[in-house]
Formats: C-alpha cells, sequence, structure tokens
C-alpha cells in the first residue's frame, strides 16, 4: 500500500468510530491551539473527509488530497511531494496525521516550508507511539488498515524535523485518552477518561498536537570584542529552549 492509498484508507477510518470522535476533537483543540488572527492563505494537507480550518478566520482555504480526488469539491488532487504552492504563498499549514502515512514525511515539511511566509504557522497531529493506541499499533499484524499501519513518531522526533526547517515551537496539547474500541456506546461511555487523562496523566494521551512557527532570520547587530565577552552569559541564558510536551520523554 503507497502514501496516497494509505491517506484514503485513514480518511475513510475517519468516519467510523472511534475516528470521528477523534476527528471532531483534534478540529475544536485545533482552533484553541492557534493563536486568533487572521491568516490570507490556510492550507489543509490530508484527511479530506474532515475539515479541521472551518474556524480558523482565513480569506482563501485550501484542502490537498492525493491523485483521484479530483472529483471531489473543494479538494485539490496532488502530490504530496510536489505541492501546487509558490513560495511565500502560505500562512497556516495543517497536517491531520498526514506524516503518519505519506512516505516520506520529512519531504513533505521541507515543501511546505518553502511555500510559508515568513513567520508563517503550522500544526502537526499524529499518533504517538507511547499510549494505549501506540501499544495497539505494536501488536499490528499483517495485512490489517489503518490507523495501524502507520507510522507513529514520536513528539520528539516531529520536533527535530520542525526545528531543523527553522521552526520554533509555540505550544503543543496531548489528546485522546480513551481506548480504540470499534462500539461507539462502550466509546461514549468512556468519555470521562478524556478529562482525567488531560489532569492525571496528560504525557499518555494517543495523539500530539504541535503548533509551530517558521523563524524569521533577523540582523544581527555587530558587537565589538570588548563588549561581546561580556555578553556571552547574557546570550546563553536567553537562547532558544526547546518545548518539551509531556510525552517528550523518549525518541522513536
Amino acid at each position: 500500500m503507497n502514501d496516497f492509498e494509505r491517506v484514503e484508507h485513514f480518511d475513510r477510518w475517519l468516519a467510523g468510530d472511534p475516528g470521528r470522535h477523534l476527528a471532531a476533537l483534534e478540529s475544536r483543540e485545533i482552533a484553541r491551539l492557534l493563536p486568533a488572527r487572521y491568516y490570507p492563505v490556510a492550507a489543509q494537507v490530508g484527511a479530506t473527509r474532515v475539515d479541521v480550518l472551518s474556524a480558523v478566520n482565513s480569506r482563501r482555504k485550501v484542502r490537498l488530497a492525493g491523485p483521484g480526488h479530483d472529483a471531489l469539491p473543494g479538494l485539490v488532487a496532488t502530490d504530496f511531494a510536489a505541492l501546487p504552492f509558490g513560495q511565500r504563498s502560505v500562512d497556516l499549514a495543517v497536517l491531520p496525521h498526514t506524516l503518519d502515512f505519506v512516505d516520506n514525511p520529512h519531504a513533505l515539511l521541507r515543501e511546505l516550508t518553502e511555500a510559508m511566509v515568513p513567520d508563517g504557522h503550522i500544526v502537526v497531529t499524529g499518533f504517538q507511539p507511547f499510549s494505549v493506541w501506540g501499544l495497539r499499533k505494536w501488536m499490528w499484524l499483517p495485512g490489517e488498515k489503518v490507523p495501524w499501519c502507520g507510522r507513529f513518531f514520536s513528539t520528539g522526533r516531529i520536533q527535530d524535523w520542525l526545528a531543523l526547517m527553522g521552526y520554533r515551537v509555540r505550544g503543543g496539547k496531548m489528546i485522546m485518552y480513551r481506548p480504540p474500541v470499534k462500539r461507539a456506546a462502550l466509546f461514549d461511555r468512556l468519555a470521562f477518561l478524556e478529562k482525567a487523562g488531560d489532569r492525571w496523566w496528560p504525557m499518555l494521551g494517543a495523539v500530539y498536537l504541535i503548533h509551530a512557527q517558521l523563524e524569521t532570520m533577523r540582523m544581527i547587530p555587530v558587537v565589538p570584542l570588548a563588549r561581546s565577552a561580556r555578553l556571552k552569559p547574557r546570550l546563553a541564558q536567553g537562547a532558544a529552549r526547546r518545548v518539551h510536551l509531556p510525552v517528550d520523554v523518549r525518541r522513536q
């Protein structure tokens, strides 16, 4: 199964249980995580059956899907390794689990970065391996479909990729503490685990949301040598620190 087939199967999975609950929860949390501002051009890459940009204040919203989706209204069919954007044309990009299922997630991030405006925003969501859902993934058997055939990247791995692309992590959140049961009635009865997990074991959430912003290159003033020695300790204290999500304790 290639990456387009995996993304398409994941889209179908979102239409059933527990996928539709996860999609609704992610859409709500993405709106809360993003700064309340105007984004002239917002792009959603993947998850074609869910509109995670519905609450975003934007002039133009673009939803990208893989080949074969040309007939679906409101979607742009494209190759995820060659996105149809010009340089500095996207203000906000959201990747709802797309990195979990594409063949080359690093290439997709690089394509998006080239299209980002200075100080542009990106939100990445994905399944994290250190959870009940991650445990179920490691029990994956040949022939099983999404989401278990996807790659569950750790938050540390995603943050490293974003840092290499020039992003600075601005915030993050873990969600989905219920186990991946298919029975809708049982899944609904376990809803109390969401509040309990968010309070008592936030590091065990099945899904991460990471919000990052592309940093703009700034002019660095030339400091005389005599003064630079005195400034070194202050610069070291003010250096950028890595933002650790609760689950960021191991690497996949």
